[in-house]
């Protein structure tokens, strides 16, 4: 629950208690399972932090810079590391008396600035040359540690985007794999100590984070297409690794909490989702299906491709273990096209795959809506507008005159504000 939800809800017990709805007992657990922490950092603190660390900084900068060609090589490394210990200094300080989160925002994103400005100036001072991406990479590695000490956000959504900026930089580098897109996964793995024994991210975060590891991820495995020296069909084997990726997204492990929280809160899952569906729309057209076969042919040669299915066959027994059949139903577009290379290794039957997606996405969209009929999580509205968009797509492709196609397009639309309408009214019914 956001902090604001949780300061409404705080605000309404002294009101229950009065008027009898809830026992004083129970408004003493509410309390006690609601409580915000005293330290707890508020969205406008963080920023009013950020921004005055961030006015510090470049005021600094330009003092320094103002009165550069003045000095001499030594003064000009003092002024490199001066602000750095400071920054260092104020970090130690905020640490040692238990500051306010917004403190430790401020002082974590100070001395990210103030590292990355002595990085810019010793590189100016002793002219080392070298590449942005470079100046980058040293730069994120260098903040990382102030994310999992001072447990600041805006250094971690510095993190995030520097780290994603050079993996999708990089991909074209053509440097050694060290140097490439495939150490991002280990890049992300770097900021778990953040939540080590800390509360989950908010909800800003974990959209901001799958964001960017998406573009990270994608990267990673468009370089290693591009490593495995393909013949053919490279561009269609990345768009079949990138729907394994985007499946993989959605199946994501999450714990009891994880499930029990809304849609909106898991942005894997709707950004992951919503790949899956334009990926299976498309496939519904048969020149489409002949090029899907070939990226599978050419991703199965990938040992990047293996590694993606062997992830993905673990989350898939992962969510059969914790029964969440709807992502389930969802990450199952992916599958289609191995299995009809299975069975056909010809790209010929580009026209049966359209047809096999036709109906799978149907299934689909179907079992969505029969889940919330079943009292199972599911995503009923979704799988209403899948079949509209399959009804659609079937139109825009059929050879019936304008007018049968406006027809239809009215009944669809007609259809889906009517389901929209049923489930509001359900949802209302079932609250009360």
């Amino acid at each position: 629950m956001s902090a604001s939800r949780q300061r409404w809800l705080l605000e309404q017990i002294p009101d229950w208690e009065r008027e009898g709805w809830l026992t004083a007992e129970g408004g003493v657990r509410l309390r006690e399972r609601y409580a915000l922490a005293a330290s707890g950092p508020g969205l406008g603190q963080i920023m009013l932090g950020a921004l005055g660390a961030l006015l510090v900084g470049s005021g600094l900068i330009a003092i320094i810079g103002h009165n550069w060609d003045d000095f001499s090589r030594p003064v000009r490394l003092l002024f490199a590391f001066l602000p750095l210990l400071a920054a260092q200094m104020f970090s130690w300080q905020a640490l040692r008396g238990g500051a306010a989160a917004w403190v430790r925002e401020t002082a974590a994103l100070l001395q990210a600035l103030t590292a990355g400005a002595c990085l810019a100036l010793v590189s100016q001072i002793y002219h080392l040359g070298g590449d942005w991406p470079d100046f980058l990479r040293a730069w994120f590695l260098l903040s990382l540690p102030l994310a999992w000490v001072l447990r600041s956000e805006a250094v971690t959504l510095f993190y995030l985007m520097a780290t994603a900026i050079w993996a999708v930089d990089q991909y074209d580098s053509g440097l050694a794999w060290q140097n490439s897109p495939v150490i991002y996964p280990l890049l992300l793995i770097g900021l778990l100590p953040r939540w080590w024994r800390q509360p989950p991210p908010g909800a800003v975060l974990r959209w901001f984070m799958a964001l960017n590891a998406g573009l990270g991820l994608g990267a990673a495995v468009s370089f290693a297409a591009k490593l495995g020296s393909l013949s053919f069909s490279k561009f269609n084997a990345v768009l079949l690794l990138w729907s394994v990726l985007a499946a993989c997204f959605v199946l994501l492990p999450l714990n009891a909490r994880g499930m029990a929280e809304s849609t909106r809160r898991k942005p894997q899952v709707v950004l992951g989702g919503l790949w899956l569906f334009g990926y299976g729309l498309a496939a519904t057209f048969a020149d489409v299906g002949e090029d899907l076969l070939k990226g599978a042919d050419s991703a199965l040669r990938l040992p990047a491709g293996w590694l993606l299915l062997v992830v993905l066959a673990v989350f898939v027994a992962l969510a059969v273990r914790q029964r969440r059949w709807a992502v389930l139903a969802i990450a199952s577009v992916v599958v289609l096209p191995l299995l009809v290379h299975a069975v056909f290794p010809s790209s010929s039957h580009g026209g049966l795959l359209a047809g096999l997606f036709t109906f799978h996405l149907a299934g689909v969209g179907l079992t969505l809506i029969l889940l919330d009929f079943a009292g199972r999580p599911a995503a009923p509205r979704l799988g209403a507008a899948v079949l509209s968009a399959l009804v659609l797509a079937r139109m825009a492709d059929s050879d019936l005159s304008l007018l049968a196609k406006g027809i239809v397009f009215i009944i669809v639309g007609v259809a889906f504000l009517a389901f929209n309408f049923f489930m509001s009214r359900r949802r209302r019914e079932v609250a009360r």
